[in-house]
């Protein structure tokens, strides 16, 4: 049986290596799509600094009336101060002008009478840059704004936090059992990414890579008509289902090790630059050592659970008599498989009894979720590799047992 798997599987090896387009199509997305990405960052960030180099045009409109918000607009390197041109409708209509900002006449009375001061703030529409310089100037007003309110504070020798009688500080309960740690002290990125992303990106991940390689092996063998060729070899069925399954797992571990790379290397960069304050940013080390421990756990739940799909397309499409009917059967379980992500991340309170981690797919669904969450109990974790474990031995029995039966593999041919 294992002679035979072995050839089976360097059979199937040699055709993938030299499909030169289909190890394009598997291989070169998950890497493309992050060079892009990067690559229209880089181009994004570029323009940013070109244009903070030359400045938006900005015009104000009565700034003698407020000479400290017109100071701190000047130090907006994004924003340039610029002369009322003759037509200011047309100006920003053309985009000659990014902004115009309208102060009142009568802005100073205003705030000598601490009465609400309102200013008008117009942004051309040509392009995305005049959003970035209507940030600008809303900082600059805010920062001026406080810079009055504490002026009106200080005149009646009153504490700043006078203001802001009642502070909330969140932090975050600690993980139970295993758990791939906050990466942020006190953040909720980790339980975002296990409890909303995580699970519907396994699905995903499930359906990419091996499992088109397993329609190309069985029902690809019917369309080729070399099915009949390949039954009057000596290998045993059990042998070629093996064979077959076994190279689409390689492909389907390296296609997903891409993609988990591609998430947990954005999640590390979202953790280098955190909102928070500086205090709650964990060491580097530290961050690198839970991503660590997350993709080990994903891998591990990942396997068993990439094993049973890969043998239930197997038996699926060794039944199936053309790619038609195949991708038929394929394009309901595709269907299928993210309603179970939604079940899992929301039917499912925070402590589910233990049988649900025992469920095919939802079980390790469920433990991704917690994993990345709460945590969950190493038992648990236990209880659910076993039964995925088993559900993935089931399901390579059940393509053999199809792939033994002639009814099956005669079918469409």
């Amino acid at each position: 049986m294992f002679r035979a798997m072995r050839a089976v599987f360097v059979k199937e090896m040699r055709d993938l290596v030299r499909d030169r387009r289909t190890l394009l199509f598997l291989f070169a997305t998950p890497v493309l799509i992050p060079l892009l990405g990067l690559v229209s960052g880089a181009f994004l960030v570029w323009q940013i600094v070109r244009q903070a180099d030359e400045g938006m045009p900005v015009v104000v409109v009565n700034g003698e009336q407020l000479p400290g918000l017109v100071a701190e607009l000047e130090d907006e390197s994004l924003l340039q101060l610029v002369d009322t041109p003759p037509n200011l409708e047309q100006a920003l209509q053309s985009g000659e002008l990014t902004a115009l900002l309208e102060v009142p006449p009568d802005a100073v009375e205003l705030l000598e009478a601490e009465k609400p001061l309102t200013l008008t703030l117009t942004s051309s529409r040509s392009g995305w840059l005049p959003d970035f310089a209507v940030v600008s100037i809303q900082d600059a007003v805010g920062e001026y704004t406080d810079g009055i309110v504490r002026e009106r504070l200080a005149r009646r020798e009153l504490d700043p936090g006078w203001l802001d009688p009642i502070r909330l500080e969140r932090e975050t309960a600690a993980p139970t059992g295993v758990a791939a740690a906050p990466i942020v002290a006190g953040g909720a990125l980790p339980s975002l990414m296990g409890s909303i992303f995580l699970t519907l990106a396994v699905t995903s991940w499930t359906f990419s890579g091996g499992l088109s390689i397993v329609s190309h092996m069985t029902v690809g063998e019917k369309e080729r008509c070399t099915m009949e060729s390949l039954l009057v070899t000596p290998a045993s069925r059990i042998g070629i289902v093996l064979g077959k399954i076994a190279l689409s797992l390689i492909v389907s571990v390296v296609t997903i090790g891409l993609w988990s790379l591609d998430s947990l290397a954005y999640v590390f960069l979202l953790s280098i630059f955190p909102a928070g304050p500086v205090a709650s940013v964990m060491p580097v080390a530290a961050q690198v050592g839970y991503l660590s421990l997350a993709v080990v756990w994903l891998v591990l739940l990942m396997l068993p659970l990439m094993t049973m799909t890969n043998g239930l397309v197997a038996g699926i499409c060794t039944f199936a008599k053309n790619y038609r009917e195949s991708n038929l059967f394929l394009g309901g379980l595709q269907l299928l498989l993210p309603g179970l992500a939604f079940l899992s991340t929301f039917g499912f309170g925070a402590a589910p009894p233990a049988v649900v981690y025992a469920l095919p797919v939802v079980g390790v669904m469920v433990a991704i979720r917690d994993l990345f969450g709460g945590g969950v109990a190493p038992g648990i974790l236990v209880l659910t590799w076993v039964a995925a474990a088993a559900y993935a031995v089931g399901s390579i029995l059940l393509a053999t047992y199809i792939f033994s039966r002639e009814w099956a593999l005669m079918r469409g041919v």
